[in-house]
């Protein structure tokens, strides 16, 4: 793990530079190394920062007093940081949060996680104890270094407060480069305060590679020799273009495509040769094509965990290659043939104009599309489900019925993600945003983020009650900002997914996971926002209309029996 502190970090001019001025230099003069941060970030093209404030960066807070960089207040950490990395997986470019030191950056530590384990670009800010008290268990003392050592590309500490800029410049590299991923930046009470000449740098350029021709024509000849040749797509950093170009190359070479766990908006699910995403609630044809599969070729993801079921399906040897920024091919699994070292963009771009091999897609594809297309549909109500609660089978339906096709879809863990997984095809990236490491609270955060990035999308979100309640209160932060977002909250009073383990494994005895709740449609009207309580599927269309059509934040309270069980494998996150 690299743990350095700015008086290591080299003075190296990261993704734009169009607001730096000629050599770098910032014409603002003189300034505290509080406010240099800010330039520098502003030179960075940093448009957001989501933040929940503290005295321990009070220098950097003034500095965004006048800065264009819009200041997002959280009501807690851990939403800040999922925000952050909300931004960064829609944009490529790192999220930023900035929280306080000790509690605060323990209730970010969340965001820090699911920023490592999915790959995304993140900057952690966190204000500091003055230097001079440092060691002697000071309040809200702590070791920057040892909490985020393992769970951080980088940890930078503003020690020597004239290399600011620098630091910036170094961590935002850092989190983008590479295999993405979050950094971590301490902030010193009182350096913050020292001044500097006040000069930002350039940002540090960001290396795009590519294949090679002779990584092309591997790749051809491995799949002239299979049988059933297919792409797992995943990752993030998509484009229309390359999102366009690689499902076209596919196509042309009669590959089939299925998605790794929560990262499925890269290609449109209306090519008729994706077969679903991997991972906890997937199709059964999903899973069995990549099973049978006798070339695995990886773009932007890796064999991991959750995407082969804990290793078990997909592994055996088979020839595999994995196209992949990450020189070091980070988390994968199993037998590797070729690792080619580009990024998704990079690989869409070279493969664009290169002429199709195959007429048709093979039978194979075309089955397993017709197989995957009837799962999605939703099926006829259920006649056993409880006419005093809501089938939520039924309600996604009428949810893909009005969602618009380029809404952004948005939820944290839990079985309530199934549905979204299952009956809401998507069309363009960024369309999904779900945890891959399995975080709950994710949901709201990440819905409050796409409205800041793209405003003139729908946004939805899907939240179990649990789930909700993890990160609800960010829906405060949704209405003060008037971003308009729908969320449905599939009520069932439990902990759903570890309630069907417990039938699984404990069957008859639960415990630990029954919950009570508020009326989350009067909780919604008490912020100003749209609320209503739905108790049968029959109300569910013409109430989810209602607050779809809303403009402002919206929450649809979904009440779903508690005493069903579970007739789908139940997640494991």
């Amino acid at each position: 793990m690299n743990q350095t502190s700015a008086t290591d970090s080299a003075a190296a001019p990261i993704l734009n530079t169009s607001h730096a001025g000629p050599a770098g230099a910032s014409a603002g003069g003189p300034c505290s190394a509080g406010h240099l941060i800010v330039r520098q970030l502003e030179a960075e093209g940093i448009e957001r920062i989501y933040c929940v404030p503290g005295e321990s960066y009070l220098d950097v807070l003034d500095g965004l007093h006048d800065s264009p960089i819009r200041t997002v207040v959280c009501r807690q950490e851990g939403g800040a940081g999922y925000m952050a990395v909300a931004e960064g997986r829609m944009t490529g470019r790192p999220g930023i949060a900035m929280v306080t030191r000790g509690p605060g950056a323990a209730n970010v530590m969340v965001a820090a996680h699911t920023a490592y384990q999915d790959a995304t670009p993140l900057v952690i800010f966190v204000g500091l104890i003055p230097t001079e008290v440092r060691g002697r268990e000071a309040f809200q003392e702590f070791d920057l270094r040892a909490w985020f050592g393992s769970t951080a590309k980088k940890v930078l500490v503003l020690d020597n407060p004239h290399a600011a800029a620098e630091m910036v410049a170094d961590a935002l590299h850092t989190a983008v480069s590479g295999r993405p991923g979050p950094v971590v930046v301490g902030l010193p009470e009182e350096t913050q305060l020292v001044e500097t000449a006040g000069l930002t740098v350039l940002p540090r350029p960001v290396a795009e590679p590519g294949p090679a021709p002779e990584d092309l024509a591997y790749i051809d000849a491995a799949i002239a020799q299979a049988e059933r040749p297919l792409l797992v797509v995943g990752g993030e950093m998509w484009d229309e273009e390359a999102s366009r170009a690689v499902a076209t190359w596919a196509a042309g070479r009669g590959l089939g495509i299925v998605a790794d766990f929560r990262a499925y908006d890269g290609i449109d699910h209306d090519a008729q040769n994706f077969l679903g995403a991997l991972g906890f609630g997937c199709a059964p044809i999903t899973r069995e094509v990549l099973g049978a599969a006798d070339l695995q070729i990886f773009l932007g993801c890796a064999r991991t965990d959750v995407l082969t079921n804990s290793y078990e399906n997909g592994c055996a040897p088979r020839q595999t290659i994995l196209i992949n920024r990450d020189p070091n091919g980070h988390g994968h699994y199993g037998p590797l043939d070729r690792l080619v070292v580009s990024t998704t963009k990079e690989f869409g771009r070279a493969v664009s104009n290169l002429a199709p091999i195959a007429e048709a897609l093979p039978g194979w594809v075309t089955e397993a599309r017709a197989e995957f297309s009837a799962w999605r549909v939703p099926p006829a109500p259920d006649e056993s489900v409880n006419p005093a609660y809501v089938d939520m089978d039924a309600a996604f339906g009428a949810i893909r019925e009005q969602l618009p096709e380029d809404a952004i879809i948005t939820y944290g863990a839990g079985n309530h993600t199934g549905w979204a997984l299952r009956y809401l095809p998507v069309h363009r990236f960024p369309s999904a945003l779900g945890p891959r490491n399995g975080s709950m609270g994710f949901g709201v955060p990440a819905a409050v983020a796409a409205g800041f990035v793209h405003p003139e999308r729908k946004v939805f979100s899907i939240s179990g009650d649990g789930d909700f309640m993890m990160n609800g209160q960010e829906f405060s932060t949704a209405v003060t900002a008037g971003l308009d977002l729908t969320i449905v909250i599939n009520d069932n009073s439990v902990f759903g997914t570890i309630v069907g383990h417990q039938e699984r494994d404990y069957p008859g005895r639960p415990s630990g996971t029954r919950l009570g709740n508020p009326d989350f449609a009067q909780w919604a009207r008490s912020f100003g926002a749209f609320g209503v309580r739905v108790e049968r599927t029959e109300d569910f269309a013409a109430a989810f209309a209602e607050a779809l059509a809303h403009p402002g934040p919206a929450i649809v309270h979904a009440l779903t029996d508690p005493e069903v069980r579970f007739t789908r494998p139940a997640p494991a996150d």
